[in-house]
């Protein structure tokens, strides 16, 4: 199962648009999901780990893979099983 951070500021006019897209995904995918403010602490630290400059940015497995609002066809191919 996938594990989806989601960094957005409570000043940011797109975070809301990238929220509403992965609760929608939840419905379709199974994958743990968190958002974290960017401007705690713990978002400070996320943010400094990978190197995050701008929001939303989405951290999937502890990668870095979209910053701004990712398309529904994007975020579903990451989220999609690996081949073993």
């Amino acid at each position: 199962m996938a594990n989806v951070v989601l960094l957005y500021s409570p000043s940011c006019s797109a975070c809301p648009s990238a929220k509403r897209l992965f609760k929608e995904l939840r419905v379709k995918y199974s994958f743990s999901y968190r958002e974290v403010d960017i401007t705690t602490p713990d978002g400070q630290e996320l943010a400094d780990r990978h190197s995050v400059r701008a929001v939303p940015a989405t951290i999937i497995n502890g990668r870095l893979t979209f910053i701004g609002v990712p398309s529904r066809q994007s975020v579903e191919k990451a989220l999609a099983p690996r081949p073993t």
